[in-house]
């Protein structure tokens, strides 16, 4: 869907352009942005990823007046011209088009009547309907693969607890009848410790059937107003003596720009806690984790990076496995339904791993709309917010 929109709009800067061949169009098309913020981050990464099919895009330069604005610090360390004024960005040699981020009419009218005139500008009103097009088609294919999930778990639930009715009946008495065998003190010593290994194994599977039962049973929302930064610092301040008990320095960095949303703020506290805990389980003292929030458009992304890449696959594959070798750990089985709650509020986890770099667990959760157009007053102030960052 995007790359189709973004072709739209480059075939329409193509036929509109007078002073710019056709046959170079078709060829490259450098673009400027006017606005660093943590979208202008998101647009550079998106085209650095995919190649469009009949455009090679360019992101020729990128203006922003804050110097530390996360768009403008990654298209310096991309090689990227960078600049404090926008004017400067109209002496780039071949610039096709500027894209206008900030959310600010008032820099958009100057831009409009201060750039050359064979420079063409898409403002963020065009590039914010063209935005919300594109999450209606991922939302709707997110909810299309959520509805197909929730009919295989349904049916997995209901012959989950068909098992385990049917297990568990025949393991209690098995596992009475071991203990009173255990505690007779006639039984000879030599079967004492064979009925011991039966009462230790009937608990194990009574505790599989139990993790069985939590992964399946249905989680209960109680969502409100409340905000990802605020819920990330407070898991931040639990986690940091424990990480310090494991020799492990956390930090924490958020994005400022962060708005209010819907959510269930006890349930993704759990997921950051389960998450997070399930990560520092597999470092070592003396590394570090980073966990930062960044908001993209309609969505927030919540990271916890450590930074030696040193941790297995196989681990990093089981880290949402409810039967892995670990399916015993209360901190496994956390971070497992941890995988549930996020899709439910209809979000994802990401793992990226780098071998002997970094690996990267990637919370991404959505900012309802619905919500935001209700609550939030539609002010200039609210626009740069939800622009600029």
């Amino acid at each position: 869907m995007f790359f189709w929109l973004l072709r739209t709009i480059m075939q329409a800067v193509e036929k509109t352009s007078n002073n710019v061949q056709a046959e170079t169009q078709s060829e490259c098309l450098n673009i400027a942005l006017v606005g660093g913020g943590s979208n202008c981050k998101s647009l550079i990464q998106f085209l650095e990823a995919h190649r469009l099919q009949h455009f090679h895009v360019h992101i020729v330069g990128v203006a922003d007046l804050r110097e530390d604005a996360p768009g403008l610090v990654y298209a310096k360390e991309k090689g990227i011209f960078t600049f404090n004024n926008y004017r400067d960005l109209f002496a780039l040699e071949n610039l096709h088009l500027i894209i206008e981020i900030t959310g600010r009419d008032d820099v958009l009218t100057e831009l409009m009547r201060t750039k050359p005139d064979h420079l063409k500008v898409m403002e963020h009103v065009s590039v914010r309907l063209f935005w919300e097009l594109i999450e209606l088609q991922d939302q709707k294919a997110k909810y299309e693969r959520r509805l197909v999930r929730s009919e295989r778990l349904t049916n997995v639930g209901r012959m989950a607890s068909y098992l385990a009715h049917e297990i568990r009946n025949p393991l209690v008495a098995i596992g009475g009848f071991a203990t009173i065998l255990l505690e007779s003190p006639e039984l000879p010593d030599d079967l004492k410790s064979k009925a011991q290994i039966i009462v230790d194994q009937v608990r194990r599977l009574e505790q599989v059937l139990k993790n069985l039962g939590e992964y399946v049973r249905p989680l209960k929302q109680n969502k409100s107003r409340n905000n990802y930064n605020v819920v990330t610092e407070h898991v931040f301040r639990v986690l940091e003596s424990e990480g310090k008990s494991r020799g492990i320095e956390i930090t924490l960095e958020l994005d400022r720009w962060m708005p209010d949303s819907l959510f269930d703020a006890d349930l993704i506290s759990d997921v950051l806690l389960a998450v997070a805990r399930r990560l520092m389980a597999l470092m070592r003292s003396g590394q570090k984790l980073a966990v930062h929030t960044e908001v993209c458009w309609d969505s927030v992304g919540i990271y916890l990076e450590e930074n030696s890449g040193l941790i297995s696959p196989t681990a990093l594959e089981n880290m949402s496995n409810p039967f892995s070798d670990h399916q015993n750990d209360p901190a496994a089985l956390a971070a497992t339904i941890s995988k549930r709650i996020v899709d439910d509020h209809g979000g994802d986890i990401k793992i990226v791993n780098e071998p002997g770099v970094r690996t990267m667990v990637v919370i991404e959760l959505p900012i309802e709309r619905e919500f935001l157009a209700r609550e939030c007053p539609q002010s200039s102030e609210v626009e740069e917010s939800l622009f600029s960052s």
